[in-house]
């Protein structure tokens, strides 16, 4: 590497950049021989370095001096096209190199790069020249060179701060926990509590030490947090709330679907929902947002965090907002020390203190300011680098407009000058963007800010320090889900620095920036991106990221883009298109990405790599993940020499590409197979000694002897965590697998082995060696014919087994425990899962402790085992019992769950029992599973009845019957009062009845398949208040009746409604929960009963329906989404026409229903927003036709299947 410069301007380390690449052997080996051109190449580097030696002084005086600033721009622009030329120049220099080693053999094989050098010298010349004028203002400008600033005499080592440190805002936590606990709420049964104040005031982190509060964990145990940010899209909020809540949803759902589904889980609920960072003002959309909220109980409480007044008024009532003022001195002098002096010795931090307290009056009272600036002291030790930040003249630019906050400046003028680009380059992400931290890392190496992997060093290692220093200077911050967030001054920094080079489409405002100039394009992904969403780009020819934000599957992105407009950006480093589903080929027009860095094909349906690519010498990251179509690599893959990373995670490849092992560069390679008749190329595994992170091994079986698999070194490869060892095929000589799978030994460090597959008759003595002292999770399966297996017992740190289809096990014996009087077995084990060991008899369990921390235990269809499970399982939470007959006694019960082991049991949270042809009873003792909350049994064909201690279960919420054909449905309609979840599939006919003095459940979802017949009173499901989802599949005949008739919902014949006896109508019948009501497969289906919550309405495979309910408006009056799907015989809609409510109809080949589709009166629907018609329908040319009127509402429109369909009308 050169010498690095010295000073910590942002451009010093984009010289840094240019001087590393013109130093390499290379790309000097191209200039040997030319004088001319060495001489002019020596120009560059002389101007370079004269015009680098001022910049430290020009970026001080840049934000004062608006000359200073210009200059500095036309320098930036002129550096970018100066890296862009040197990069052309060394990827030639890599293509000699490259062809020239990778053709060796033949003598008559020679490079030059003569005629290159002529095309480019006119290029240099125009950069050379620039420099120069650049250069002759350095005087003009003032601009002179800085010498280096004080530092420490040591460097002084700092770790990450706790960010749950909450300092001096005790009373506003206090007063928004009263509000919060206050039941005062509007006729919603909702209050709205903003949080209002300036940007770095801590409104997040006020409303966050809320949110975790444990009194208000107790008074919310339904709580969600979800941030808003700028960009506005109230499907995607709804989503994130969804999520949240965990609620289920499909990504493809409509706004009118997700807010369907998430007042119906919100329901009768009392919860605490944040909205962080709103900015919206709009009512209309506020009101529209928080609608499906209105279902939740009373109590329920919203918080919302914004800066503007304005929003919060909207949102709430004056008495419920509570503004956040700025944080007193005191506390911020505690916050500063908590921050700056942490880990330090008391006795040296007298005059610090004394310098930092007068830091601190300059922050105004702003936590975000304090924070930041304590973090750039953290690791500065001397007073005179403190008192350089308190006499910086930073703190006098307070109110520039638009400007940072000084501290903020002051944070990143101190960062080092590579820090600054990693930092910088964040501007390319929205605010509030979830960042995962191998996605920032990818994009810093796509665009050089980390160094070249060809200096042997790990590129990974070398992003994790540097995301380490912003988030040590509080740039970064922890979120959720193991991602990081930017605060928006923080974001609104790295736009103010880099703003410029950045083109966020869905930030971009006319006039905002010159497009001209950006080299880097994020953009939100949608359905479908069309050709004209990318207009602006036709701007640029620059732009050296394309980065789409969010993954969402099934998605499209415009051909003529791909085609057209992708390939005039030759100048690309970092372009992912994954999750394009339409992408099955890369246009030859992308051969010129000579470039690119990073490459991202996954989850697209792309079929071959074309040979081109093998000439991306650049390439250090290539993502090839689940491409399902992709079957074989290019031949030439071991030219990309500077390739890290190849990730063909879920990618069916048949085989590897010779001469891989060039790829020494290589880190991470989650897949090696080996291809029929190609069992030597294992040796090229050998040959990558930088691997990391999993790699998945398969195609062993073409492996010939224990020397060639010695060859692959896994031994050697101490940084792999995970290693799965896969055969396939038949195996021929088991002594010759055994010696391979000998020679594959992992480095002791390997945290995560899986065995698949393997053919020998033993496992070699490393699987069971307690040297394997890292091993955290082993699963060995299909190995089927091993007749014994290790002393896995000893492997000390082992929490995850799993033992899968091996068809010689008979015993497990004291071998497999180990010495255990030198060691206890099993110590930290947590999951043992034993399947398909089809001979498997006895279990010999050591009288030792065992298992004693052991929580899920799982033992599927090992028919011969007898006896008794372990007896020290007090930890254990989850058991599964399946397939494993000789387990059930001769009386007909289970050998489990019973007698003396019984105590061992009463942690149980989760049971499954299934697949036991003579099981006749479950266990009498079932009732002192005092903490079981689900219950499981499925194809139990003998059992009869459910005992009765069901009912005395406090904590079941989720009951699952399946296929259990002699059991008696009396369970279903009595079900224990903390019942959640019913799901009931079975060959019965079901008779549901309340009797008197029952009712009160806490019934939320019931489910009903395969029944021969359903008689259904909706007094017995009106006697769960809480109950919101019925779904009712392929049973053959459908009753659900309430009375008197003329007051009830009606679908089907009503014959059978003269028999009810009830003549009046009581609010104990009326289901006020019921927020969705789903049939399908149901033939004759007959119901009757009054409906007032009810939101979506799903009738699907009904071939024998004839009438809808009459009446609906009045009887539906919440009814949104109707779906009628293969109902052949309805003709009409009901007279009286559809609820006004609706806004959602889809209408999937109804047949006689089509053919009147002239008297729908969907004109008179004042809230439909989406109609989907499914045909056919051949007469159709025009839509829609004169006499079919639409709601001026209509928002979507999907019609499928109109075969003759030529038009359509405006």
């Amino acid at each position: 590497m050169a010498a690095a410069l010295v000073g910590g301007s942002f451009l010093s380390a984009f010289l840094q950049v240019l001087f590393d690449r013109m130093a390499t052997p290379e790309f000097v080996n191209l200039f040997r021989n030319q004088k001319a051109n060495d001489d002019l190449l020596k120009k560059l580097k002389s101007e370079l370095r004269t015009v680098g030696a001022v910049l430290d002084d020009a970026e001080n005086k840049e934000i004062r001096n608006q000359y200073v600033k210009e200059w500095l721009e036309e320098l930036h622009d002129t550096f970018y096209q100066a890296e862009d030329l040197v990069d052309r120049i060394s990827t030639e220099a890599l293509r000699i190199k490259v062809e020239t080693e990778y053709q060796s053999s033949t003598s008559t094989c020679t490079y030059s790069g003569d005629e290159f050098l002529s095309r480019i010298k006119p290029e240099i010349e125009t950069i050379v020249a620039r420099l120069e004028g650049y250069n002759k203002q350095i005087i003009p400008l003032g601009l002179q060179v800085l010498h280096s600033r004080i530092k420490s005499h040591h460097k002084f080592e700092t770790s990450l701060v706790d960010e749950t440190t909450f300092i001096g805002r005790d009373a506003d936590k206090e007063k928004i926990i009263q509000m919060l606990c206050f039941e005062d709420a509007d006729r919603d049964n909702i209050t709205v509590i903003p949080i209002v104040g300036l940007a770095g005031l801590g409104k997040t982190t006020l409303a966050r030490m809320v949110y975790e509060d444990s009194k208000v964990e107790l008074s919310f145990p339904t709580r969600a947090w979800v941030c808003v940010s700028e960009e506005y899209d109230a499907t995607r909020i709804t989503k994130e709330i969804l999520r949240e809540f965990r609620i289920s949803f499909g990504e493809s759902d409509n706004l009118l679907s997700l807010q369907v589904k998430l007042r119906g889980g919100l329901t009768e609920k009392k919860f605490l929902l944040v909205l962080d960072d709103v900015w919206n003002s709009n009512y209309n959309q506020w009101d529209n947002l928080r609608s499906p909220f209105k279902g939740g109980s009373r109590g329920s409480k919203i918080i919302v965090t914004t800066r503007n007044q304005q929003v919060a008024r909207m949102m709430a009532k004056e008495r419920s907002i509570h503004h956040l003022d700025s944080m007193l001195e005191e506390d911020c002098r505690s916050l500063f020390k908590k921050h700056a002096f942490e880990n330090r010795d008391g006795n040296e931090n007298a005059e610090l203190e004394e310098i930092g307290n007068k830091i601190v009056t300059k922050c105004r009272g702003l936590p975000l300011a304090v924070k930041t600036v304590a973090g750039i002291l953290r690791s500065k030790t001397t007073p005179e680098e403190w008192k350089e930040i308190l006499v910086s003249e930073e703190w006098t630019q307070m109110d520039i407009p638009d400007g940072p906050l000084p501290a903020l400046r002051l944070s990143y003028i101190h960062l080092p000058s590579h820090l600054k680009r990693c930092f910088a380059y964040c501007a390319v992400f929205p605010r509030d963007y979830q960042i995962r931290k191998e996605e920032i890392i990818q994009l810093w190496q796509a665009n050089d800010l980390l160094g070249y992997p060809g200096e042997n060093k790990r590129i990974k290692n070398e992003g994790e320090k540097c995301f380490h220093e912003l988030r040590m200077r509080s740039l970064f911050h922890q979120s959720i889900d193991h991602t990081f967030s930017m605060h928006d001054l923080v974001n609104d920094l790295a736009c103010f620095i880099f703003g410029k080079y950045c083109l966020r489409l869905e930030d971009h405002q006319e006039g905002n920036a010159t497009i001209s100039g950006a080299r880097h394009f994020s953009y939100h992904r949608s359905w479908y991106d069309t050709f004209h969403k990318f207009n602006l780009l036709s701007q640029t020819k620059n732009i050296r990221t394309f980065l789409p934000l969010r993954t969402a599957p099934m998605i499209r992105l415009s051909n003529k883009f791909l085609e057209d407009a992708l390939p005039q950006f030759m100048s690309l480093r970092f372009l992912s298109l994954s999750y394009y589903e339409n992408i099955v080929k890369l246009p030859n027009s992308y051969s010129g990405f000579k470039q690119l860095r990073f490459l991202n094909l996954s989850s697209t349906k792309i079929k071959e790599l074309p040979e081109w690519i093998c000439s991306f010498y650049n390439l250090q990251t290539l993502l090839l993940s689940y491409c399902r179509e992709l079957e074989e690599l290019p031949e030439n893959l071991g030219k990309l020499i500077n390739l890290c990373c190849l990730d063909i995670s879920g990618t069916p490849l048949k085989k590897m590409p010779p001469q891989i092992g060039r790829l020494i560069n290589l880190q991470v390679l989650t897949a090696f197979v080996i291809g029929k008749d190609s069992g030597s190329v294992i040796e090229e595994l050998g040959k990558l000694p930088m691997l990391r992170g999993k790699l998945i091994l398969s195609g062993l079986e073409n492996v010939c002897s224990g020397r060639d698999a010695s060859m692959a070194n896994l031994k050697g490869k101490k940084h792999l965590d995970e290693l799965t060892l896969e055969w396939n095929g038949a195996i021929n000589d088991s002594q010759a697998v055994r010696d391979v799978l000998d020679n594959l030994q992992p480095h002791s460090s390997i945290k995560h082995l899986k065995i698949i597959g393997y053919g020998g008759t033993t496992f070699p003595d490393w699987l069971g060696n307690s040297s394997l002292s890292s091993l955290e999770s082993l699963s060995l399966s299909r190995c089927k014919y091993c007749h014994s297996l290790p002393s896995l017992g000893q492997l000390l740190s082992l929490q995850s087994l799993e033992i899968v289809g091996m068809s010689c096990i008979s015993d497990l014996t004291q071998d497999f425990y180990g010495d255990v009087s030198a060691t206890k077995p099993f110590p930290f084990l947590k999951q043992l899962t034993i399947e398909e060991l089809p001979e498997w008899e006895r279990w010999k369990i050591p009288e030792c402790e065992v298992f004693n921390r052991l929580e899920e235990l799982s033992i599927i269809d090992c028919p011969k085992l007898i006896g008794e499970l372990p007896r020290q399982l007090a930890s254990l939470q989850s058991i599964e019992i399946s397939g494993c007959g000789n387990l059930v006694r001769p009386n007909g019960q289970l050998s489990i769950l019973n007698g003396e082991n019984q105590q061992n049991f009463s942690s149980l949270r989760r049971l499954k029992i299934s697949e036991l042809e003579n099981l006749k009873e479950l266990p009498l003792q079932l009732n002192q599973l005092s903490r079981l909350e689900e219950l499981n049994i499925s194809a139990l064909k003998n059992l009869e009845e459910l005992p009765l201690q069901l009912n005395q279960l406090s904590r079941l919420e989720v009951l699952t019957v399946d296929d259990c054909g002699s059991l008696s449905p009396s369970h279903v309609s009595r079900p224990p009062a903390s019942l959640k979840s019913l799901r009931y599939k079975g060959r019965c006919n079901l008779e549901l009845e309340s009797s008197s003095g029952e009712g009160g459940g806490a019934l939320e979802n019931l489910t009903l398949l395969n029944c021969d017949s359903v008689n259904v009173k909706v007094e017995w499901l009106a006697s769960f208040p809480m109950l919101k989802f019925v779904a009712i599949y392929k049973c053959k005949s459908v009753e659900m009746l309430s009375v008197p008739a003329a007051l009830a919902l009606g679908i089907g014949k009503q014959s059978g409604m003269t028999t009810t006896t009830t003549t009046t109508t009581s609010t104990s019948s009326v289901m006020t929960s019921l927020q969705s009501l789903s049939f399908s497969g149901c033939d004759d289906l007959i119901l009757s009963f009054p409906a007032p919550s009810l939101a979506s309405l799903h009738i699907c495979d009904c071939k024998k329906l004839t009438p809808l309910p009459q009446r609906m408006e009045s009887l539906l009056p919440s009814l949104q989404s109707l779906r009628l799907s293969n109902c052949p015989e309805i003709e009409c809609f009901p007279e009286g026409s559809l609820p006004s409510t609706l806004q959602s109809l889809y209408i999937y080949d109804c047949k006689k229903l089509m053919s009147r589709r002239r008297e729908w009166g969907l004109e008179k629907l004042p809230s439909l927003m989406n109609l989907n018609i499914w045909g056919p329908c051949d007469e159709v040319e025009s839509f829609p036709e004169e006499d079919w009127l639409l709601p001026c509402t209509l928002q979507y429109l999907y019609l499928d299947s109109f075969q003759n369909l030529k038009r359509r009308s405006n």
